[in-house]
């Protein structure tokens, strides 16, 4: 297990030739942030992943296009989309004037494509959590994504690791599972140690762990 404080372009860098089974995260996409976040991402997981290797990735509606032109450039294929439904209100896009209560997770693969260890369900119900960063994602989407893209033993990276909802859900999954996670922000990635000392789910239902 391996989390550190450092731009993820170059943590990135670091990390050797597919050594990675998948890629879990969650990058910046708001204002103009999001163009530079996604071209680093298509820019290394192509090298990084293994073959057959899994990115998934959530998205903004607003940049979808521009996103998956960038993604669909770095050399993996297009594999699916998980839509995770949100609960509770939902984030309103004022230039387009739409109430949006769900967003894309997008899935790619690296050649050659091949089955996912278990089946993927294509909708998944998750919450806007807001409890330690506004852009934090729901544990829920974390493990119903994960535990069907990330077998027993698999090396999960998280570029954008934020508050450490996705490196959390691997620890948690268990089963030999092992993460490596970059965060920039200093704050930001104090959360994510603190929140990372949670033990493995052992039979515990996602509401309890969400709620410590």
């Amino acid at each position: 297990m391996s989390l550190t404080n450092i731009d993820c372009a170059i943590g990135m860098a670091g990390l050797p030739d597919e050594s990675i089974d998948v890629i879990f995260t969650d990058p910046p996409y708001v204002g103009d942030q999001y163009e530079a976040a996604y071209q680093v991402l298509a820019d290394h997981a192509a090298r990084l992943l293994k073959p057959s290797g899994f990115l998934a990735t959530y998205a903004g509606q607003y940049h979808l296009d521009r996103v998956m032109q960038i993604l669909g450039g770095g050399g993996l294929c297009w594999y699916w989309m998980v839509a995770q439904l949100h609960t509770g209100s939902a984030s309103i896009i004022h230039p387009r004037k739409i109430a949006c209560s769900w967003k894309p997770i997008l899935i790619y693969q690296k050649p050659p494509m091949a089955q996912p260890p278990k089946q993927i369900y294509d909708v998944s119900g998750g919450k806007w959590r807001f409890k330690r960063h506004p852009w934090e994602q729901g544990l829920e989407t974390t493990i119903a994504v994960l535990s069907k893209i990330a077998g027993p033993g698999a090396v999960v990276l998280d570029p954008f690791v934020g508050t450490g909802t996705n490196l959390l859900g691997v620890k948690l999954l268990g089963e030999g599972r092992r993460y490596i996670g970059f965060e920039i922000d200093p704050a930001t990635f104090a959360m994510a140690v603190s929140r990372l000392k949670q033990e493995p789910l052992a039979g515990r239902a996602i509401a309890e762990v969400e709620a410590e």
